[in-house]
């Protein structure tokens, strides 16, 4: 659960790093996108179970998911260093 919690506030603290003038419209895409997969992910897994008979099935796609995400993440990071410099890399407090 902390690894969860520490995850979501690095996202909240990202968003206005790196989109100064948009914070609320990139928040409220944040909690949209979170709102939609508490959503949905409780559902495609009781989908999967009720189709396959196992849970398995469903954590495997959705570790599949989340590797993807992740890979997609450090891509952004790299093309958010490249492109923003080192100057936004540091918070402003």
């Amino acid at each position: 659960m902390m690894a969860l919690g520490m995850g979501n506030g690095a996202v909240f603290q990202l968003v206005p790093q790196h989109f100064r003038k948009e914070i609320g419209m990139v928040t409220g895409i944040v909690g949209a996108a979170g709102g939609i997969g508490g959503f949905f992910l409780p559902n495609i897994l009781g989908s999967l179970k009720q189709v396959t008979g196992s849970y398995a099935i469903g954590f495997i796609s959705f570790s599949c998911i989340a590797l993807l995400a992740f890979v997609l993440v450090l891509a952004a990071g790299y093309y958010w260093r490249k492109s923003y410099g080192t100057e936004s890399s540091h918070a402003d407090v």
